[in-house]
């Protein structure tokens, strides 16, 4: 009886050890991802920077690790969850992938300005396609793992998410490109990021003061990209980087303050 005992206490053990090890494994693919939605984008401002020949950051290496850490992230996926709705996207993933590759490769092979700038085009209609991907996984995994404060965690990626499509459309205006719907989606970035930080003021995180500290940074942060875009002919790339990561990283702060929640 004694020993049975003991077997049920372990057995219950294990159990709620392997749940929490589930959940904790959850919330850091939905970090995992969350950080790729706003590495893509940065993708495309790190290659506009080399092709401006911008040497800050080091962009050829940060470019190279971005490119590597995406497929990391794939294979992660992969190998964490065996379901087809992950498997079929982690597919549709790496061939949406290999075009937007080739091209961002050109950053390390040519030096030829007028091909740069048409890879650039290229790669801004790309990334779409890879993050779509990147969404689907991200609310999969949220709704299989009943992950709580769901509007309030979205927001929070979208921050990050916004504020490397601001940086990135920023580069590709200084840069010239011939595309017409740069300041569509600049609007489009700047209305998602004020309707994230809306939401999150209204959250019951807002009364921390550590997120409220973070929530008012974001909004610094966006107040910066909105004036610095009226600056015609005075572009200031190096500070709208900087400015660009900061507010990702702060987001996701907010986003894992909002997944350990309760």
């Amino acid at each position: 009886m004694k020993k049975s005992w003991k077997n049920t206490l372990l057995f219950w053990m294990l159990f709620v050890v392997s749940v929490f090890a589930e959940i904790a494994s959850g919330q850091d693919a939905i970090l995992q991802l969350g950080r790729q939605m706003a590495n893509i984008r940065e993708m495309l401002e790190t290659y506009i920077m080399l092709g401006a020949r911008i040497e800050y950051d080091a962009p050829k290496e940060r470019l190279r690790k971005m490119m590597e850490e995406y497929e990391q992230t794939l294979g992660d996926m992969a190998k964490r969850y065996e379901d087809p709705v992950i498997q079929e996207s982690v597919a549709r993933s790496k061939k949406a992938w290999q075009p937007l590759k080739k091209d961002l490769l050109a950053a390390f092979e040519t030096e030829d300005a007028k091909k740069l700038r048409e890879e650039a085009m290229r790669i801004h209609s790309e990334i779409r396609g890879v993050i779509k991907e990147l969404e689907k996984m991200k609310e999969w995994i949220i709704s299989r793992e009943k992950i709580p404060n769901v509007e309030a965690l979205d927001a929070a990626i979208e921050i990050g998410a916004s504020s490397q499509r601001l940086s990135s459309h920023y580069m590709m205006k200084m840069w010239g490109l011939p595309d017409p719907t740069i300041m569509d989606h600049w609007n489009k970035g700047v209305a998602k990021y004020e309707q994230a930080i809306d939401l999150l003021k209204g959250s019951k995180f807002a009364k921390d003061s550590a997120f409220k500290k973070l929530l008012k940074a974001v909004e610094r942060d966006l107040n910066y990209f909105k004036t610095v875009i009226t600056f015609e002919d005075d572009y200031m790339p190096v500070v709208v980087h900087r400015r660009g990561k900061d507010a990702l990283e702060r987001s996701m702060r907010m986003a894992q303050m909002i997944l350990t929640d309760g």
